[in-house]
């Protein structure tokens, strides 16, 4: 979902691999030429811990394709949730939040 009205919103997937876990952001609206920092955060969206858990790759033409050191199991078994960062220059500032879960 956007935040801070910047119209970024999409989905994203997630991906078992035995004790790591493919993740793959899509989003719409994001600005040309600009990597946008994400990572999975605990918590849920919109009060995450500010710290986040896991790294992702930047947000790059509104994609970000990361396998992180976890399994989805672990991931699924407490409150997260993924956030992208408007820029590296601006990380204070949320741009979209999406919490993690089955559907």
């Amino acid at each position: 979902m956007a935040e801070n009205g910047s119209g970024e919103s999409g989905y994203a997937m997630l991906y078992p691999h035995g004790t790591h876990t493919r993740v793959i952001v899509h989003l719409k609206g994001t600005p040309k030429g600009i990597a946008q920092p994400d990572h999975i955060h605990p918590g849920t969206c919109p009060n995450v811990n500010p710290r986040p858990a896991y790294m992702l790759n930047p947000v790059r033409h509104g994609r970000s394709v990361t396998t992180v050191h976890v399994s989805l199991k672990a991931l699924l078994a407490k409150p997260m949730a993924i956030n992208v960062h408007e820029s590296r220059s601006d990380m204070q500032k949320y741009v979209a939040c999406g919490d993690i879960r089955t559907h």
